[in-house]
């Protein structure tokens, strides 16, 4: 009995480090899934109806005007952005519907100045140390500050797989970007800047995450 007892217990020894180990190996797998890297740019929270990605900060436009928010590094406007991302904007239109987004696809590289941005309302923010800033806040236009840009999925997957721009998100009214601003209309213009006294320095790592409304 006592010899059957010290096998039983080896057994049970056994099976509870076998436990730990396996659990061990898959917080850390969750946790790596739940990771932003430059290899897994782009993740979505179904119930909090979030899409969030890793960019990094192109401090040119600290000081030049812009209109371009975020754009894939391998787009032709790759350089010619606040922010640059390795997310697709393939990656972040998917993901937006699967959060609940409707694009509006109401815009086209024909449409008029000053024609606006239609679809779902995306809250857009930037993680900076760790607390949520609006995107607005974070930017001004002519040098001065923003009160609402008022983000809208405007969808336009079909021409921005044409134009090859990479562009994601961009400041005003688009035909191209993912999501755009409806508060100014469409060729409103490069007059956005990035504050330096809000972001993170040049070339660091930004999370921004887009809610939809």
């Amino acid at each position: 009995m006592k010899k059957n007892s010290l096998i039983i217990g080896f057994i049970a020894s056994l099976l509870l480090v076998f436990g730990i180990a396996l659990g061990t190996t898959a917080n850390v797998q969750a946790a790596k899934s739940n990771s932003l890297t430059s290899s897994h740019p782009v993740q979505y929270n179904k119930k909090k109806k979030e899409v969030t990605l890793l960019t990094t900060v192109n401090g040119t436009y600290f000081t030049q005007p812009t209109r371009h928010v975020i754009v894939n590094v391998d787009g032709s406007n790759g350089n010619k952005s606040l922010l640059k991302t390795n997310a697709t904007p393939k990656q972040i239109y998917n993901d937006l519907k699967k959060v609940g987004a409707k694009p509006g696809d109401n815009l086209s590289m024909k449409s008029k100045a000053g024609s606006k941005v239609k679809g779902s309302s995306i809250k857009v923010f930037f993680v900076i140390n760790g607390k949520r800033v609006r995107a607005d806040k974070a930017v001004q236009v002519n040098n001065k500050n923003l009160k609402k840009l008022d983000f809208k999925f405007g969808g336009n997957m079909k021409t921005n797989n044409k134009a090859k721009t990479g562009c994601v998100l961009c400041f005003d009214s688009c035909p191209v970007g993912i999501v755009s601003g409806a508060k100014y209309g469409y060729k409103y213009g490069e007059h956005f800047t990035g504050k330096s006294s809000v972001l993170p320095k040049d070339g660091s790592n930004l999370k921004v995450v887009m809610q939809v409304k």
